[in-house]
């Protein structure tokens, strides 16, 4: 969440009012541990200080993962053991309140261990144990408290005095206890096998001392009896051994392999919240893998490039290098790339799990970017338009006047002599002016040929292709569509002008031996291709595939170019039309 979101300062309002009910509830157990004045005061002290550890604990990882529950699940494990504590004051309510949840710290502790690093229990099995935890916790002690009178049990609680159903349901509760945490331990092996290594390290740390902890706490007493330590002594080793646990679970949640796996979980939140009180996507993909300098790129597949968010052309790092990049797609395909500090964020699977949270808001932004670039691939392509027309129109000119002209010219005087009669034999003079008006026709031809050749206007692009391709000092094979079909005259003069590109590319530059053209359609397109087996190498950055590129897309067409060094060169135009 953004630092100055609403969802943001209502998490504060909500982590204040914990914090404050937290520092009230022990600083009331402890005025009244003082106020007694007698037992274990420093020890009882503890026991609260250790509970409000654990709701400061949880406030933090509240704090720094909000879309998490180990934050929750911490701060309810020490408000149990404030209740716990509650059991050692002398008034009769807290001690009530104390004894029937004296061992619920527990169960809240083998919750937190089967549902770290999320907060949230991840299958049935796990919610089954937890459940059982909580059962032998809460359900199994009620007999013994409710059928003897034991020490500091308060006798508003005692309903009977059975010390056969004390006796049975304590038996009940040790072998229950050492079912559900070796089963609880298995189920955290299992989940430890499967998790790679950072988080390997991490998991296996705070299992095994939650594991240790539920142990020591529950069979302390055992211990002690056996070895002859005082009560005392064991209670504050216990307590010593609690406050571990916060420090533990937060230490692992901030760091190692889940020090931002439990955070992605926060991108889920983001999308949920309105476009107003969110970051932009960078900003909030950066925020939760930790890296600054994180950058997301996009896949343009109209025009096979990947772009930044404003449309611009960029790359992806190459590999081993100090960037990383991962490739984030949908169903539908590659839709951008995270590009990241590879030293800051070694592990790839936490960036592509990110991406799988973002994907979709990816494509949007794609589409975005897709749209800026087109809008200004479309103005480059109308200025490199007006550009070749005007170069066009002055090498028209410049022809005009340096050839046509001039014949022209000469034609004229050469009629002005025959007018005067100064001119030589008429015969002579004639078959100058005959020889000069034919190749001033052939020249006019040629100009109006380079501007829209004639077989084309009259019979359509396969019979233009088919002089085309006679006309090829190279060997060549021509496919044409088995109609005499038509297409709109600006398809097929985009359709011409591919052809004769890429044949005079692959007869001036490539060194071709061979060329292949095709003319074809389907339904609502027309396919126009030229292919050669020369040195390949072209690209569409400049010259005349350029303008071939402005001209196909023009009428709303793809040009597609594969040429590969040494590979021959194929130049595609795929032309929109009807018929």
């Amino acid at each position: 969440m953004e630092a100055g979101s609403p969802l943001r300062a209502s998490l504060r309002v909500a982590l204040l009012q914990v914090g404050l009910s937290a520092v009230a509830l022990t600083g009331f157990e402890i005025a009244l541990f003082l106020d007694a004045g007698s037992g274990p005061v420093a020890a009882l002290v503890a026991y609260s200080l250790t509970g409000a550890g654990f709701v400061a604990a949880g406030m933090v990882a509240w704090w720094r993962r909000p879309s998490g529950r180990i934050g929750a699940l911490l701060s309810l494990c020490g408000t149990a053991v404030l209740a716990s504590a509650a059991g050692n004051v002398a008034d009769p309510v807290l001690a009530v309140v104390g004894t029937v949840l004296a061992q619920l710290p527990i169960g809240v502790l083998l919750h937190l261990l089967l549902a770290f690093p999320s907060g949230r229990l991840p299958d049935r099995r796990s919610r089954l144990l937890a459940v059982a935890g909580y059962v032998v916790t809460l359900a199994l002690p009620i007999p013994a408290y409710m059928f003897g009178p034991l020490p500091g049990v308060p006798p508003v609680l005692v309903v009977a005095d059975r010390p056969d159903l004390v006796s049975l349901f304590a038996r009940i509760a040790t072998v229950a206890g050492f079912v559900v945490v070796p089963l609880c331990a298995l189920v955290l092996l299992q989940r430890l096998r499967a998790a790679d290594r950072p988080q390997r390290r991490v998991l296996a740390a705070v299992s095994a001392y939650g594991i240790f902890t539920i142990l020591f706490l529950t069979g302390s007493a055992i211990v002690a009896r056996l070895t002859g330590i005082d009560p005392l002594t064991q209670f504050v080793v216990q307590m010593v051994v609690l406050a571990g646990v916060p420090v533990a679970f937060l230490g692992g949640l901030l760091r190692g392999g889940f020090a931002r796996t439990a955070e992605i979980e926060e991108l889920g939140a983001w999308l949920g919240a309105t476009e107003g009180g969110r970051p932009e996507l960078r900003d909030a993909v950066a925020a939760t893998l930790g890296d600054p300098s994180l950058e997301l790129l996009f896949w343009l597949p109209r025009e096979h490039r990947w772009a930044d968010a404003d449309g611009v052309s960029a790359l992806l790092p190459d590999p081993g290098g100090p960037r990383a990049a991962v490739e984030v797609a949908t169903a539908t395909g590659t839709v951008g790339a995270i590009v990241h500090d590879a030293v800051l964020l070694p592990d790839a699977e936490l960036v592509r799990a990110a991406g799988r949270v973002v994907a979709l808001a990816m494509e949007r932004d794609r589409l975005t970017a897709e749209l800026l670039a087109g809008r200004a691939a479309l103005r480059r392509s109308r200025a490199r338009i007006v550009e070749s027309g005007d170069r066009e129109r002055r090498r028209l000119a410049r022809d005009l006047h340096d050839g046509l002209q001039a014949r022209l010219v000469v034609l004229a005087l050469r009629a002005g002599r025959l007018a005067a009669g100064t001119a030589p034999p008429l015969a002579e003079q004639a078959e100058a002016v005959r020889a000069d008006a034919e190749a001033a026709i052939a020249e006019l031809r040629g100009l109006v040929h380079g501007i829209m050749p004639d077989l084309l206007v009259q019979r359509g692009l396969p019979a233009a292709a088919q002089e085309l391709a006679d006309r090829l000092p190279l060997p060549s094979t021509l496919s044409l569509p088995g109609d005499d079909r038509r297409w709109p005259a600006t398809v097929e003069t985009a359709g011409w002008f591919t052809l004769a590109e890429g044949v005079a590319n692959a007869v001036k530059h490539s060194g071709a031996r061979k060329l292949w053209l095709t003319v074809g359609h389907t339904d609502d397109v027309l396919t126009v291709e030229v292919r050669d087996d020369g040195a390949g190498g072209a690209h569409l950055d400049g010259g005349g595939l350029r303008g071939i590129a402005d001209r196909v897309e023009a009428v709303g067409g793809r040009l597609h170019l594969d040429s590969t060094p040494g590979g021959g060169t194929r130049l595609r135009a795929e032309l929109p039309c009807v018929s």
